[in-house]
């Protein structure tokens, strides 16, 4: 099996990072081989209402690894994760899980990774949905070795998940999107509804103006303490 790996790398290392400011901070990726199926992605997609509240069907070329360092919790396709826990930017892995994945970076791909919430100001009142958490792009894997990339990188900045007490819980969904290396993209005007003025409007938007391909996700539940 062909391993891919590279990073992002600032002048801290990663247990710096975890504890520093925004602007300097250490964020890695790897890209591997095979994990997850492609059913269980989408099973859990389907059963949480991810697809279609966020997401348009779509078969997932790419399982999507995210972990905080600093509280060593990772997203698991709908666990719950405390909000404390995800106060900074995560680690993330993408791999390839089907022939379509083919092999990171051999046909100019280029990839960004976005985190919304579809359930601001709650679930039942999403008045303020999606929100807008944070978009890193131009992603792009080397046929070998490794190399650094700068958080210019970072497109919009992590906001970090805050729902707001009595709210209940909140899906918080990371989205693996596949676009050509070059490309360049525009920021949402606002993070409420993206900047589309209109609930329950966001990446779905986004990646169609901008001519990205949802090709993974995943995602995990938070909520205030005060219920």
């Amino acid at each position: 099996m062909h391993l891919l790996h590279y990073s992002i790398i600032l002048p801290l290392s990663l247990s710096q990072y975890v504890s520093s400011s925004p602007s300097a901070r250490t964020q890695q990726i790897t890209l591997s081989g095979s994990t997850g199926t492609v059913s269980s992605i989408h099973d859990a997609l389907t059963y949480s209402s991810v697809i279609p509240d966020v997401l348009d069907e779509f078969e997932a070329t790419y399982s999507v690894s995210i972990e905080y360092p600093k509280s060593h919790e990772s997203v698991q396709l709908g666990n719950d994760i405390p909000v404390k826990s995800v106060s900074s930017r995560p680690a993330f892995e993408f791999h390839s899980i089907s022939a379509e994945g083919g092999t990171p970076g051999s046909s100019h791909k280029s990839f960004t990774l976005i985190l919304t919430d579809p359930d601001a100001k709650s679930r039942d009142k999403p008045k303020w949905s999606e929100m807008c958490h944070w978009i890193v792009t131009n992603l792009t894997a080397p046929v070998t070795g490794a190399t650094g990339v700068s958080m210019k990188n970072e497109l919009v900045e992590y906001l970090p998940p805050t729902p707001p007490p009595k709210t209940g819980k909140h899906r918080y969904v990371f989205v693996l999107l596949e676009g050509q290396q070059g490309q360049a993209l525009s920021a949402p005007k606002d993070r409420k509804h993206w900047g589309y003025g209109k609930k329950r409007h966001g990446v779905r938007d986004w990646a169609e103006e901008n001519e990205l391909s949802v090709v993974g996700a995943n995602f995990f539940f938070a909520e205030d303490e005060k219920q």
